[in-house]
């Protein structure tokens, strides 16, 4: 059996357009627009560079705005005042805003290269028979390219509800209409399936590449927001050739000596030495962690800092805080501890250290190729926790919750010590308010919360009140309130732009509240 070796680093350039630059034959960056399918897919080369190029559009999306929309209308961070951050912050987004309209564009060009593949499978099998690629080959690249679809296509409906689904060649984004989110949701579910059962397991495909059990968990987080819990266990039982890290390796969850771990699920790639801008975590300023505040916090960024809510979520003795915050002024960080707490130029208060790419790691003044995590195991335990749990399985969601617990030497659920700490796990509701707290402190910052508080119904209430300001004072008058509606706000808009371009959206298609 033929195999594919793709190349780790995804090409540069992949804007509007959709460019491709092939693995190892240097093909030339070409606009797909203009490509013949009837002269492409005629190597191996030529199929690695159209299955690169569906991955490199997350590169954009999580420049900044695959940060910044779920964390700033979260209750984890508090916001600066900084203008690409306090709408959001806020809830005070209207439709004309840029970065709204750069996600989606960015989104939709994923999804016209994943369209690309896709709809080129009859020209790939053909040419298979005679040329340096098997049907194993076009296998995986086909079962990559249904993954990252669905993975755009979530990014897409997570935040605007339903989006044009558009899945051929022929039909241009500016003629189609919007479906239903519960269509868009069925779509991904298809594609995920396909991508199941056509890609290579973790261990027998190259590192970085999207994998079958990512595929499966993906799935399973699908399923488990369509309140699908019967197929969101099937699928999260699949999830095999993975495992939660020691608490002596936790941070490398998050560094970049730490990438493609056994606890890491599927990584958006970077570069910290050649490239674009896109393809690096520019420590200038520029680029990628510009207003991503995980790594820039101690240049003087601080655009969003950990609230005193999450900070509260974590008990004393959880090893979790340190890596995740830096909390006071015993923190030092950088080359030979050179920097102290509060970083330089910061607003006051905690900052984010979990997603730090240089303290301790390497000069301040240098790039970093940090990848981002975008789902891990840890996750996915938590998930089957709250399947469990909604399955009516209670000691099974427990037993799930402690995996989390054991991991970083944390008392168990289910025991005196946990009891006598606010988190007794007799009742549904019990074990319930467990898996919240749990989400809440593994994956903080993470861009999880906002979805998880929309999933549980939780998000009128702990969104309405800043999380930061006054807010554990019992006067609710003194209490500073958020502008959140959660009839207008669990999606945001969709943007201007798209609704005067294309032919089939009207001002009538628009979010309500817009």
């Amino acid at each position: 059996m033929k195999r594919t070796r793709f190349n780790l680093m995804m090409p540069s350039v992949f804007l509007i357009s959709l460019f491709f630059i092939a693995c190892d034959d240097d093909v030339p960056v070409e606009n797909t627009n203009a490509l013949n399918p009837e002269i492409f897919f005629e190597s191996l080369s030529q199929v690695e560079a159209a299955v690169n190029a569906s991955y490199n559009q997350f590169q954009i999306i999580y420049q900044r705005n695959g940060y910044v929309f779920p964390d700033a209308m979260s209750d984890e961070v508090v916001s600066s005042g900084d203008p690409n951050f306090a709408p959001f912050n806020r809830f005070e987004f209207n439709a004309t805003l840029e970065n709204i309209a750069q996600y989606w564009t960015a989104c939709f060009n994923g999804v016209g290269a994943c369209n690309f593949v896709i709809g080129n499978e009859e020209r790939m099998r053909t040419n298979a028979a005679t040329s340096d690629f098997s049907d194993t080959d076009v296998d995986d690249a086909l079962g990559q390219a249904y993954f990252l679809r669905a993975l755009y296509y979530y990014h897409l409906v997570k935040r605007f509800g339903g989006v044009p689904l558009k899945l051929d060649l022929e039909t241009a984004l500016e003629d189609t209409p919007r479906s239903t989110a519960d269509e868009v949701y069925g779509r991904m579910i298809d594609d995920l399936v396909l991508s199941s059962q056509l890609t290579f397991s973790k261990g027998t495909t190259e590192t970085g590449r999207v994998t079958k059990e990512a595929a499966y968990a993906l799935l399973g987080k699908i399923y488990l927001h369509r309140e699908m819990y019967s197929e969101a266990q099937q699928a999260f039982n699949n999830v095999t050739n993975h495992s939660l890290l020691p608490l002596e390796n936790y941070r490398d969850n998050f560094s970049e000596s730490g990438e493609h771990n056994d606890e890491s699920m599927f990584e958006v790639g970077y570069n910290g030495e050649v490239g674009t801008e896109q393809e690096r975590w520019a420590q200038t300023g520029i680029g990628t962690s510009e207003v991503t505040f995980h790594s820039q916090d101690y240049t003087g960024w601080a655009n969003a800092r950990p609230s005193s809510k999450v900070i509260a979520e974590f008990e004393e003795d959880d090893p979790r805080l340190n890596t995740a915050i830096l909390i006071d002024d015993t923190n030092t960080y950088g080359p030979g501890d050179a920097f102290q707490f509060p970083c330089p130029g910061c607003v006051g208060g905690p900052v984010w250290y979990k997603f730090s790419q240089l303290y301790d790691e390497q000069d301040v003044s240098e790039n970093s190729g940090v990848n981002v995590r975008i789902m891990r195991y840890a996750d996915v335990i938590l998930m089957q926790a709250e399947v469990e749990m909604n399955l009516g399985n209670d000691q099974a969601a427990i037993d799930f919750l402690n995996q989390i617990r054991d991991r970083v030497g944390m008392p168990r659920y289910g025991t005196a010590t946990m009891d006598a700490r606010g988190f007794p796990v007799n009742t549904p509701d019990q074990i319930f308010n467990a898996i919240v707290h749990e989400r809440f402190v593994e994956l903080s910052g993470e861009q999880q919360r906002f979805d998880d508080l929309v999933r549980w119904n939780l998000d009128d209430l702990e969104l309405s009140i800043f999380p930061d300001a006054n807010f554990n004072n019992p006067d609710e008058s003194l209490r500073v309130t958020r502008n959140y509606d959660p009839n207008v706000h669990r999606v945001m808009p969709i943007p201007q732009n798209e609704i005067d371009s294309n032919t089939a959206i009207g001002p009538g298609d628009q979010n309500p509240g817009y």
